[in-house]
């Protein structure tokens, strides 16, 4: 790193999170270099991020990296990296949906694809997956439109729809490297390969206090493992201040994620969760169809979603929902037996989520067969937007 002064970069808002993204032929090629340059670049560790660009929470300290495709039908791949705050990490054991709607504006605007109007539609390989994504992406005089009269909870105002639609999504989490402890995309496969990564819905967790929970574990967009809110003794309509400030509660959730990492075989010992898999999986709790009001105090209505539910990210609950994680739920819904499917009102075609900023929307599309459910694809809408361009200064 010491040969290198600046990098090329722009911040970007991809749906709900922020971001840095970067060209993949300006960053070091191993991920060793790699993780060196991020940690300069966004500030870390350091819980305030204030010598870096990172925005000092986990839905505004990610990275993404974007090249020209190494795989057939793909026009550009993205890496995500998840920037950590508390340590000297990146986790690229993960994939970010927000932030892959950044993506197709990104490339378009940086000249690695033709812009075709008025909607270019950009296939895109996620490496940390192995999973393609298409992004059809709104084009005006050869750049991204950012401008236009669709809204997202959890950003204000409106912006130009991006349309994402993950293909094939079950089986997108990462193995565990068989020769040492580094978290590393399966050569062989895509992470899991399975949509249920233990071969049930629903599994009986037994924690060191001797307290039992029912999870469901599921891998579609993200690995994600899902909770009942009744067990936890939650109402599934929490918001992030209520929420991060039950410090017995996060405890009990990290140690029920931590188990089904080793469930999953990303950890040999669940008590290793935390250190060696932070980022996979997700976990969440789900609750039924209830009235509750939104982060700003808007009333949201039971009769406006199918399901509530709360995700977790580095502990702490997300302001809004995943893109990945909504990839996830509705495939669950669909899934027979889960928790989600159980407390979902619908399960098959739009999933409206509830979730603290508001309602988001996914759709599932699946395939019934050999007596079981297949996810063709998981689609949602997000707006993203260029904030600035230029060089990052190491």
């Amino acid at each position: 790193m010491s040969t290198i002064n600046s990098i090329r970069c722009a911040i970007y808002r991809g749906g709900t999170s922020k971001g840095v993204m970067f060209r993949e032929s300006d960053l070091p090629s191993d991920e060793a270099g790699r993780t060196r340059v991020l940690l300069r670049i966004f500030g870390s560790p350091d819980l305030k991020q204030i010598d870096g660009l990172g925005g000092a929470t986990p839905q505004t300290s990610k990275a993404m990296i974007v090249g020209a495709a190494t795989v057939p039908n793909a026009d550009v791949q993205m890496t995500f990296g998840q920037v950590s705050l508390k340590d000297a990490s990146v986790a690229w054991n993960t994939v970010c949906g927000n932030m892959s709607s950044a993506v197709g504006p990104f490339a378009i605007n940086q000249g690695m694809i033709a812009a075709v109007e008025p909607f270019t539609t950009v296939r895109i390989y996620s490496v940390n997956s192995n999973k393609y994504v298409t992004a059809v992406v709104p084009v005006r005089d050869g750049h991204a439109l950012s401008e236009g009269d669709f809204a997202i909870p959890g950003v204000p105002g409106t912006g130009a729809r991006i349309d994402l639609h993950w293909l094939d999504p079950a089986g997108s989490s990462i193995k565990k490297d068989p020769a040492g402890s580094s978290i590393k995309k399966d050569p062989s496969g895509s992470g899991t390969e399975e949509l249920l990564p233990t071969g049930n819905a629903r599994d009986e967790v037994t924690l060191a206090d001797g307290r039992k929970f029912h999870i469901s574990i599921v891998d579609a967009g993200n690995l994600t493992v899902f909770c009942d809110a009744r067990e936890l003794g939650l109402r599934g309509t929490e918001l992030p201040a209520e929420f991060d400030a039950n410090r017995e509660i996060q405890a009990t959730i990290e140690e029920l994620r931590s188990r089904a990492a080793a469930l999953c075989g990303l950890v040999d010992d669940w008590r290793d969760g935390m250190q060696k898999s932070p980022g996979t999986p997700k976990i969440g709790y789900a609750a039924a169809p209830v009235s509750y009001k939104d982060s700003q105090g808007k009333p949201v209505a039971a009769e406006a979603v199918d399901i509530n539910v709360r995700l977790m990210s580095a502990t702490l609950m997300h302001k809004s929902y995943m893109g990945a994680g909504a990839v996830c739920t509705s495939a669950a819904a669909a899934i027979p037996g889960t928790i989600v499917h159980e407390l979902c009102a619908k399960h098959e075609g739009t999933i409206r989520i509830g979730h603290p900023a508001g309602v988001m929307e996914s759709d599932v599309v699946i395939a019934k067969e050999n007596g079981g459910v297949r996810i063709v694809s998981g689609s949602f809408a997000r707006t993203a937007r260029r904030i600035m361009e230029g060089l990052a200064y190491l």
